[in-house]
């Protein structure tokens, strides 16, 4: 059984466009695309940047010469623009990059995230 770890409320969420709280240990960053909260260790495995900080976009194309399935939602790094998929963490600039995620949900007007 999960346990779930209340990380701050929906209304601070929308009004930061992300939330940042120690869960198991680690920082973990929230962030909201649409009706969807994800949560993801807020360190990116390039150079330790802080995700949280970073832009949720539709991914356009892959390395120079490749292109990516349209309409891949990510969340790119804000120091080196390194992509993360929100849902699995693989790094779809190289496979050999990986942020760990946590299972997020919204309940009664607050932020859970799976510790």
């Amino acid at each position: 059984m999960k346990s779930w770890q209340d990380v701050g409320s929906v209304e601070d969420l929308e009004r930061a466009g992300r939330l940042v709280a120690r869960v198991g240990g680690r920082e973990v960053g929230v962030v909201r695309d649409g009706r969807r909260v994800y949560a993801v260790r807020n360190r990116c495995p390039h150079h330790g940047a802080p995700l949280a900080l970073g832009r949720i976009r539709v991914r356009e194309a892959g390395r120079p010469g490749e292109y990516s399935t349209p309409g891949t939602r990510v969340l790119r790094c804000p120091w080196h623009g390194w992509e993360f998929d929100l849902a699995t963490g693989a790094c779809l600039d190289d496979s050999a990059l990986r942020v760990a995620v946590y299972d997020a949900k919204v309940s009664d007007g607050r932020v859970l995230v799976a510790a």
